[in-house]
């Protein structure tokens, strides 16, 4: 029996500010429910191969196709890692969270 695939989504981290980001027709975005979602190898490639020019184009870094689940809400990434990344909560503190961390 054939493995079953799970459509997918392309993602990277934004060049300058490092935000995860998810490829959408119009470029990229913070919000995964934007992203293009491809369910077919062939459509994955020619993803992959977008994401690859962009990193050319110096506006992404780290390009990956990411499994997920449609729902009503749009794509939601199946993997814990994801989940998080598509959250945009960070796991360790930044910013004014860890000044006030290493202050405490």
């Amino acid at each position: 029996m054939a493995k079953q695939q799970h459509p997918m989504v392309l993602t990277a981290n934004n060049l300058v500010e490092g935000h995860s980001v998810f490829l959408a027709p119009d470029g990229w975005h913070r919000d995964i429910a934007r992203a293009m979602v491809v369910v077919t190898p062939e459509q994955a490639g020619e993803l992959e191969a977008l994401g690859k020019r962009h990193v050319t184009d110096n506006e992404i870094v780290g390009p990956y196709l990411v499994d997920v689940m449609l729902g009503d809400a749009g794509p939601a990434p199946v993997q814990r890692r994801e989940q998080i990344r598509a959250a945009g909560i960070p796991t360790i503190p930044v910013g004014r969270a860890a000044r006030d961390r290493i202050a405490a």
